[in-house]
């Protein structure tokens, strides 16, 4: 695909220093400007490879062809409100928000009609956050949402979803608002069972914590990640991902009931109707 002239991201973090590394790695771009208010942490970035310059200064936004907000979602929806001044005819505005509804919404809303946005969401990284431990090789081999919907312009579209292949993921177009319906059981659900979990289970008890298995640990291990960008999430997709908890509610109600009854041909049943669906990804 053709370079980028100059690439400026709007949080070098995990997800926008691997985004900044790997566009780097693959020469697609010979600027990539790191944007934020936290000089010591754009230094880092800088250093680790993911930039190769920054800025504090948001006019710097109107050298960029391409903008990539890797914030969290409330941060997004601030900053689409606030940059459209700085931003050149022609440029390109993504991001990788967990949610997209209220994102394109606030995009269609704010940003000029002489510029394009196109949502998207690369489903990668981890329950670490920062720079330290982003990658170039971060998105190879992951799933990125890309969220079209009627205004958005076709020639962006096609080379936001080039980007994202070039950089090595599986690209799924769905409309923002199916997006949220789907991450909200496949993504944001297991960081809310597996924070449950760990209420649940981890209390003051050595004989728990010593009792405590690589199964249990690989399962909530999702629960570390930022209990602040995730009560963003949560309310962000609110309604979502209280129908997917009232769905799994619903299965683990049914679980028990059949255990409590001693019904075991039900509870193979129901294991195994789990396991092949698990097989089955």
């Amino acid at each position: 695909m053709k370079k980028i002239n100059t690439v400026a991201i709007i949080g070098a973090g995990l997800i926008g220093g691997a985004f900044g590394m790997a566009l780097l790695k693959q020469k697609m771009a010979d600027r990539v400007i790191g944007l934020g208010r936290n000089e010591a942490r754009l230094k880092k970035a800088l250093k680790l490879g993911a930039l190769t310059e920054y800025s504090l200064d948001y006019w710097i936004l109107g050298e960029a062809d391409l903008v990539f907000m890797a914030t969290p979602v409330n941060n997004i929806r601030e900053l689409l409100f606030g940059i459209g001044p700085y931003l050149k005819a022609g440029a390109i505005v993504t991001d990788g928000g967990s949610t997209k509804a209220e994102i394109v919404c606030a995009a269609n809303k704010y940003l000029p009609l002489y510029t394009y946005f196109i949502g998207s969401h690369p489903i990668a990284g981890s329950e670490k956050s920062g720079v330290q431990f982003a990658s170039a090789d971060l998105f190879k081999g992951s799933v990125c949402a890309v969220t079209p919907d009627k205004l958005t312009n076709k020639i962006a579209l096609k080379k936001v979803s080039n980007i994202w292949k070039a950089l090595g993921a599986k690209v799924v177009m769905l409309s923002p608002v199916e997006h949220d319906k789907v991450l909200a059981f496949t993504s944001h659900l297991p960081h809310f069972v597996a924070a449950a979990m760990s209420l649940s289970v981890i209390k003051r008890d050595k004989n728990r914590r010593a009792l405590t298995g690589k199964g249990f640990k690989d399962t909530t291990r999702i629960a570390a990640s930022s209990p602040e960008i995730w009560a963003e999430i949560a309310l962000a997709n609110r309604k979502n991902i209280c129908a997917s908890l009232k769905n799994f509610l619903l299965q683990t109600s049914r679980l028990e009931k059949a255990i409590k009854r001693r019904k075991s041909k039900e509870i193979v049943r129901l294991l195994r109707q789990a396991k092949t669906k698990r097989d089955s990804l």
